[in-house]
């Protein structure tokens, strides 16, 4: 049975609660692997098992893997950042002609997969995050895989996962 989004994990903060709620998840279709092309009905299927909210921010880590290749290249839509394949919409563009405008806002911060997110980035994701969180949003945190990257944006903002 497919599980979507994969690796889905809700956390809260160590100290006080937040208005708001973060989760955190593996990219569309990762749970049917991590090299394989993704059919939009795999991508419905993730958007239909996001924790439901009248508006979900999905804030995207996803960027290149190691070899330079766009962690996007999986689906019929691209990152917002590239260049490649201008002919595809972007993922918020997908995902308004699907489930209207409004519904779903994407925020990029595009890093690379296996590799330390940046100081820079980190610092930028942790004052977004924090800031839609305080104003009681429901935040959903992806990189590739669900766990490394996001892990550390969550640790470094200091929440726990939820048990």
């Amino acid at each position: 049975m497919i599980r979507e989004p994969h690796r889905l994990t809700r956390w809260k903060l160590k100290q006080s609660p937040l208005a708001g709620h973060l989760f955190t998840c593996a990219r569309p279709g990762r749970s049917k692997g991590s090299k394989v092309n993704i059919p939009d009905d795999l991508v419905n299927t993730w958007v239909k098992g996001l924790p439901d909210s009248e508006e979900v921010t999905i804030v995207s880590l996803l960027g290149r893997k190691p070899t330079g290749k766009s962690e996007f290249s999986f689906y019929s839509f691209r990152g917002g950042f590239e260049s490649e394949r201008p002919r595809c919409p972007t993922f918020q563009e997908w995902l308004d002609g699907r489930y209207g405008s409004g519904r779903y806002r994407v925020l990029e911060y595009p890093t690379i997969d296996l590799q330390q997110v940046p100081s820079e980035t980190l610092s930028q994701v942790s004052a977004t995050v924090l800031s839609l969180i305080r104003q009681g949003r429901t935040v959903v945190l992806m990189d590739s895989g669900g766990f490394s990257r996001v892990e550390r944006v969550c640790t470094f903002m200091g929440f726990r996962r939820e048990e």
